[in-house]
C-alpha cells in the first residue's frame, strides 16, 4: 500500500450521517471515579465517520538501552500535542502508551491531523533520531468486521477529564498499523504530504520523580472474559487487591506534590527546548532556552514562597498536577504506575501469576528507580495534563514483560 493511501473501499464507507459526529467525544459525560472505567459505563460507540490514529516509536528497545527513554515519552506526548492543536475547539479522546500514543478523530480533521502527525515524525527524526511510526484506520472498517470501538470519560479534577477506551477494535487497529502491508491502514509519511505541526502548549520542566517506598512499578493488566461484565469484575478484583496491599492512592501515587522539583540540568530542560525550538534559528532557539531557565527560577521562588500571582494560583498548581496526572488510565488494558516496596510488589506478583494461571488475565511490569513526567499546558490554573511513566522502560519493557507470558502460555 503507498503511504497515505487508503482503499476507495474505506474512504466510502467511512461517511457517516452523524449530525453531531465532530462533537461527539465531547457529549460523552464522564464518570466520577476511576473504578468505574473499566465497566465501560456511559462509554459510546464511536461514529462510523471517525479514524483512529497509532503512534508509536519504532525500535524503543534501542533507546531504552542507550538510557533514552525519556526521548521516546518526550516524542510521545508531543505526537498528541500536534494534534490537539489542530482544532483546540473539539476535543478528542487519547491515551498515551510511553513509546507512543492512540487518538481518535473525526473524517473532517483527517487531512490536517495526518499533516501534524508528519510533523511529529519530521520532529521525532530531527530532533530525537527516533522513527515515528504511524498509521489511521478508520472506525467504519473495524465496525464492519465485527470490532467494537467505544469511547468514554473519567472526571480526574474540576477542568481534566481522561479517555478511557473498551471494545477490541482499539487493539485490532494497533495490530493493522504495526503490520506491514496490513489492508485498511492509511499509512502516514513525513516524506509524502504536508507538513503542518504545532507543539504550543507542550513543556518538560520537572525533575523526575524518586520512588518513596522502594520502586516505580509500571503496570499492565488485560482481563480474560467472554464478556464485558465478566472483564469488569476481574478489574474490580484487581483493583480491590492492589487496594488491600497498597492502602489508599495517596499511599502508592507516584507523585508527591511535596517532592516536586523544577529542573535546571540542561539535559533535562532540553527535551522541552527541543520540541519547542525545531527548525528555528539559532538566535531563537539560544532565547528559547534562558527563558526556560528563568521560568525555573520564578516558579521555583513561587513555590517557595507559596506565593500566587494576579494570573496563575501557584499554591494549588503542584496539587492539581497530582490530580491531573494519567497515573492510571484504561484502555481496554488496566495501565497503572505504581510506588511499591518490593515486599508489596511480591504479594500482588503472587496474586497476578495465580490469577494468570487460572485463566482470568495476563499481566506484565516493569521496575524504575523513578517516574518521569511529561505535560501538556493549556493554563496553569488547572487545565494541564500530566503524563507518566516509569524511567529504564516503563510501559515499554511491562509490554514485552505481558508478551512474554502470553507466548509462554500463561492463559
Amino acid at each position: 500500500m503507498q503511504p497515505d493511501s487508503c482503499p476507495e473501499r474505506i474512504f466510502a464507507s467511512s461517511v457517516s450521517s452523524s449530525t453531531d459526529s465532530p462533537h461527539f467525544y465531547r457529549n460523552i459525560p464522564a464518570v466520577p471515579s476511576f473504578s468505574e472505567t473499566t465497566a465501560g459505563r456511559l462509554h459510546r460507540d464511536l461514529p462510523r465517520d471517525w479514524w483512529i490514529a497509532i503512534a508509536d516509536v519504532a525500535g524503543s528497545t534501542l533507546a531504552i538501552e542507550a538510557g533514552a527513554y525519556k526521548d521516546v515519552n518526550t516524542v510521545g506526548v508531543a505526537c498528541i500535542t500536534a494534534v490537539l492543536n489542530v482544532e483546540p475547539d473539539i476535543d478528542l479522546p487519547f491515551v498515551f502508551g510511553g513509546d507512543g500514543a492512540t487518538l481518535a478523530l473525526p473524517a473532517g480533521l483527517r487531512d490536517r491531523v495526518s499533516a501534524a502527525l508528519r510533523g511529529a515524525q519530521q520532529l521525532a527524526r530531527e530532533a530525537f533520531g527516533l522513527t515515528l511510526r504511524v498509521g489511521l484506520v478508520s472506525v467504519a472498517s473495524l465496525t464492519d468486521d465485527g470490532h467494537a470501538v467505544r469511547a468514554g470519560k473519567v472526571q480526574l479534577s474540576r477542568h481534566v477529564t481522561q479517555a478511557t477506551f473498551s471494545g477490541n477494535g482499539w487493539e485490532e487497529a494497533e495490530r493493522r498499523v504495526k503490520t506491514p502491508d496490513a489492508a485498511g491502514v492509511v499509512r502516514i509519511d513525513e516524506h509524502n504530504g504536508p507538513v503542518e505541526a504545532r507543539f504550543d502548549g507542550f513543556e518538560c520542566r520537572w525533575k523526575a520523580f524518586p520512588s518513596v517506598n522502594g520502586h516505580k512499578l509500571s503496570l499492565l493488566v488485560t482481563a480474560v472474559a467472554p464478556d464485558v461484565e465478566g472483564k469488569h469484575a476481574i478489574y474490580e478484583n484487581v483493583l480491590a487487591r492492589i487496594q488491600a496491599i497498597y492502602g489508599d492512592v495517596p499511599s502508592y501515587h507516584p507523585l508527591r506534590a511535596e517532592r516536586m522539583r523544577l529542573a535546571f540540568s540542561p539535559r533535562t530542560l532540553s527535551h522541552e527546548w527541543r520540541v519547542r525550538t525545531n527548525g528555528l534559528g539559532t538566535w531563537q532557539r539560544i532565547a528559547y532556552f534562558a527563558d526556560l531557565l528563568f521560568r525555573s527560577a520564578a516558579g521555583s521562588w513561587l513555590f517557595m514562597r507559596g506565593q500566587d500571582t494576579e494570573a496563575t494560583q501557584w499554591t494549588r498548581y503542584r496539587g492539581d498536577l497530582v490530580e491531573n496526572s494519567d497515573f492510571r488510565k484504561f484502555d481496554g488494558m488496566l495501565r497503572m504506575l505504581i510506588d511499591s516496596s518490593a515486599d508489596q510488589y511480591a504479594l500482588l506478583r503472587d496474586y497476578l501469576e495465580e490469577e494468570c494461571r487460572a485463566g482470568r488475565l495476563a499481566w506484565g511490569a516493569s521496575k524504575s528507580n523513578k517516574a518521569l513526567v511529561t505535560c501538556i499546558v493549556r493554563s496553569y490554573n488547572g487545565n494541564h495534563m500530566h503524563f507518566v511513566d516509569g524511567s529504564d522502560g516503563g510501559y515499554a519493557l511491562a509490554a514485552r514483560d505481558l508478551k512474554r507470558r502470553l507466548a509462554q502460555g500463561c492463559l
